[in-house]
């Protein structure tokens, strides 16, 4: 391999190696960083004119990321905290009274979940679905990967600060890769879809493949329609409109839902002025047009922030309790935002130094056949690093100016890495404990049968979103 080459391979070849091999991933971000200097210092001219340009456009974007990840933990913290998570789970219990589940298996799996991920990130939805799946009477196993299968969203989790990521280092637009992504996210519907039907049901009658792909498509259309709006909470959105669906049927199957009470209503508020939030002032500052100051009024983490603040405020905790909040948040933020940052900054070395470019130039000798690997490529950077943060931060530069390269659309080439990227992470080590640990009876292991289930879901979304993304990039 020649030394250029060599070099700016080593800082990925080093992080992917060293997360194989269960080192956290803000070791492995800090020691790519390392070696990406080093391998830069050796090859690649340090172009401190360049470095310091890229740092002054990065810069927004590293703080805004920082900032969502704070306000996602904070959120989930509180919640939790605050018994918010019980109150919407046992509502959820209550309206699910029929004989046939399958309306409450995909409300929980393709509704909440996707839902929570969508506001707070960090696999939330399946910390609250999984048992909620036991008490709807999978057995363990199956609850925590029906659970998993339900984060189809995860472009939109914690409100995007992955797909910002890979918009900013690939050089498009955050709304049009979040509208591309939101195309392309139909091939990871319809496989989750599929699998959880196979998992949980076995031989699905007719009518219950038309819910499920009824399901599909309602979420699908929601999302690309919201997209065409707004970005940052359209996974919520979508997924909302398909817990709101779902409830109608689950009423006219069940007869009326459970009362919602004082109780309920104070769990649910933080989401409604989440997602409010965000909309009426991006509808004020586009109507009144304006910009500085004024404009941080619609980012989607001041409303996080201001969300995570409401519902210490509305759960009544404690004076004690709300301090423990904030500190076992910050304690949780810390790595979760640190191994973003180096991610991040590590991606800003490589594109900034030409590493990334002379990545992408050797990449592009493949031809066409490397199109049709990227979002290969971007679903084992998001089961490595269980972050699509992570994924789109090592790979989006090299994706964008390669296919760029070869006369391909680098827009829909990002959309095809970003998607296969996100859902990966359902097979990743880290979700894959977490789900575990809310649903599994202590020191139990997921068998291998459940680990095969995900990565066969994750594997086949990557080959499907390939054959797209090299038929319409």
């Amino acid at each position: 391999m020649p030394m250029p080459l060599l070099a700016a391979a080593a800082p990925i070849l080093v992080v992917l190696l060293l997360l194989a091999v269960r080192i956290p991933s803000l070791w492995a971000g800090a020691t790519g960083l390392v070696v990406a200097v080093l391998a830069a210092a050796l090859a690649f001219p340090l172009d401190a004119v360049g470095m310091a340009a890229s740092a002054r456009d990065m810069a927004p974007t590293v703080v805004e990321v920082a900032v969502i990840l704070l306000g996602g933990v904070g959120l989930a913290e509180a919640m939790r905290r605050g018994g918010a998570q019980d109150r919407i789970a046992d509502w959820l219990d209550g309206a699910e009274r029929g004989a046939d589940r399958t309306i409450t298996l995909l409300l929980l799996v393709f509704g909440l979940t996707p839902f929570m991920e969508s506001v707070t990130g960090f696999g939330l939805g399946v910390v609250i679905t999984a048992p909620l799946l036991v008490r709807l009477g999978l057995s363990p196993v199956k609850a925590v990967v029906s659970g998993l299968l339900g984060l189809v969203l995860v472009p939109w989790g914690s409100l995007g600060p992955g797909t910002l990521v890979a918009a900013q280092l690939g050089g498009v637009g955050s709304g049009e890769l979040g509208l591309w992504s939101a195309l392309l996210t139909l091939p990871v519907l319809v496989v989750a879809a599929s699998a959880v039907l196979a998992l949980d049901v076995g031989r699905p009658a007719p009518r219950q493949l038309l819910l499920a792909a009824a399901v599909v498509l309602v979420e699908w259309v929601a999302l690309i329609a919201v997209n065409l709006v707004l970005f940052p909470p359209a996974g919520a959105l979508a997924s909302a409109v398909v817990v709101a669906g779902l409830l109608a049927l689950t009423r006219a199957a069940n007869g009326p839902l459970p009362a919602v009470d004082r109780a309920l209503a104070l769990a649910l508020l933080p989401y409604f002025v989440l997602v409010g939030g965000i909309f009426a002032a991006t509808g004020v500052v586009a109507l009144l047009g304006a910009s500085g100051p004024a404009a941080v009024l619609a980012n989607p983490a001041v409303w996080l922030l201001i969300a995570a603040a409401v519902a210490v405020a509305a759960l009544d905790l404690p004076a004690a309790d709300r301090w423990r909040v904030i500190g076992s948040a910050v304690r949780r933020w810390v790595p979760i935002a640190g191994g973003a940052v180096l991610f991040m900054v590590l991606g800003i070395v490589m594109a900034a130094t030409g590493m990334a470019e002379h990545l992408a130039a050797s990449a592009a000798r493949a031809g066409y056949g490397f199109v049709a690997a990227i979002p290969a490529i971007g679903a084992f950077g998001g089961y490595l690093t269980g972050s699509n943060t992570g994924a789109a931060a090592m790979f989006s530069a090299a994706t964008a100016t390669a296919s760029a390269g070869l006369g391909a659309t680098p827009l829909i080439a990002l959309a095809g890495q970003n998607v296969a990227g996100s859902f990966a992470i359902i097979a990743s080590p880290p979700r894959i404990a977490l789900a575990a640990a809310v649903a599994l009876p202590p020191g139990e292991r997921l068998p291998g049968s459940a680990h095969r289930v995900l990565a066969g879901a994750a594997a086949t979304s990557a080959v499907l979103l390939g054959a797209l993304t090299l038929l319409l990039a």
